[in-house]
């Protein structure tokens, strides 16, 4: 082949794989869930493009922002004119998939705890994704496991959206049931004084082991947001049985002693191979949305130690320790 021609085709390919993708997430930038999903993607996307991000902040602001949030964003969409659009977690993909579809974008979403078909995005022009199904059953079968078996576990969330889907989706809104001979309590928690209550008095209510899932919405007396560092700092140091966690922005030193946990850049990673796919040629709607269900052994020694626990022996290789 000719230089020049050779040139002119490398030219073309890189033009075709550049140009602006629009990123919105639904929480915030410093939201450990946001960075790790974030990395996933850049470390996986080809090509070089001029991307935005919008944060629609909605794990701090009260719901009654929402809808001006998304407007917002709506409107930045329209500014930015992007040629892709990435929608990051379920408020974002449920104000925001179905306008910016309709006005032509290929839209791909991530961590999606509900049900696609259910908001009418299966087989949706122009949109295809990332699922998130937390391992909310396998993780405490495990757990039972390393400690010699469970006979009863709290598991705490907040009472966002996002919580109640993802106990739905698993538990179908169950809040007392039985996961092989572990009777498993779920709380839905929207007030912080209530959480610290429930927390604190576990072990007296017979309790074995503690799971946490989404902190992140919680308000004080006042209705005033409370940090999720605070409510994580807090939980760390007045619970009274070993803490456990679906998330592995939940693990470390100080935080929960781990689990058998999702993690964002997995999802990120896998967004980042439909956009890839999208930016080659292929239709989102011919890509059926796929589910990001590996999950990882990942815990923290010193959180371990402080509760004699150690992982069995068959996890040896499989374990991912933070510190």
């Amino acid at each position: 082949m000719k230089p020049m021609l050779l040139l002119l085709l490398l030219i073309t390919v890189q033009s075709v794989q550049a140009g602006k993708l629009l990123i919105i997430s639904s929480y915030h930038p410093d939201y450990a869930w946001d960075i790790s999903y974030n990395q996933g993607v850049l470390s996986q996307l080809k090509g070089h493009h001029e991307i935005s991000r919008f944060y629609l902040d909605t794990k701090r602001l009260p719901r009654e922002r929402f809808d001006q949030q998304a407007a917002d964003a709506l409107a930045f969409y329209h500014k930015v004119r992007p040629d892709w659009v990435l929608l990051s977690d379920d408020n974002a993909i449920n104000y925001l998939a179905h306008p910016i579809a309709d006005a032509g974008t290929p839209v791909v979403f991530l961590g999606m705890n509900e049900n696609p078909r259910h908001k009418e995005l299966l087989g949706r022009k122009n949109v295809t994704g990332v699922l998130e199904r937390p391992l909310l059953k396998r993780n405490i079968q495990e757990m039972s496991r390393m400690m010699g078996g469970l006979d009863k576990v709290l598991v705490l969330f907040d009472s966002s959206d996002v919580s109640l889907a993802s106990v739905d989706d698993e538990f179908r809104t169950q809040t007392n049931l039985n996961i092989g001979q572990t009777q498993v309590t779920i709380e839905l928690i929207g007030n912080y004084p209530l959480w610290q209550k429930r927390l604190q008095e576990s072990k007296e209510q017979g309790y074995q082991a503690i799971f946490i899932g989404l902190y992140h919405t919680l308000t004080d007396a006042q209705g005033r947001h409370v940090s999720e560092k605070e409510v994580l700092d807090w939980s760390n140091h007045h619970a009274p049985l070993p803490l456990f966690c679906f998330w592995e922005f939940t693990v470390g030193q100080g935080k929960a002693a781990g689990g058998l946990v999702l993690d964002g850049r997995e999802q990120g990673m896998m967004a980042a191979g439909l956009l890839n796919a999208i930016m080659d040629g292929a239709r989102p709607e011919s890509i059926s949305p796929r589910a990001a269900q590996r999950g990882k052994y990942v815990f923290s020694r010193s959180e371990l130690a402080r509760w004699k626990l150690t992982p069995p022996e068959r996890w040896a290789n499989k374990v991912e320790w933070l510190e």
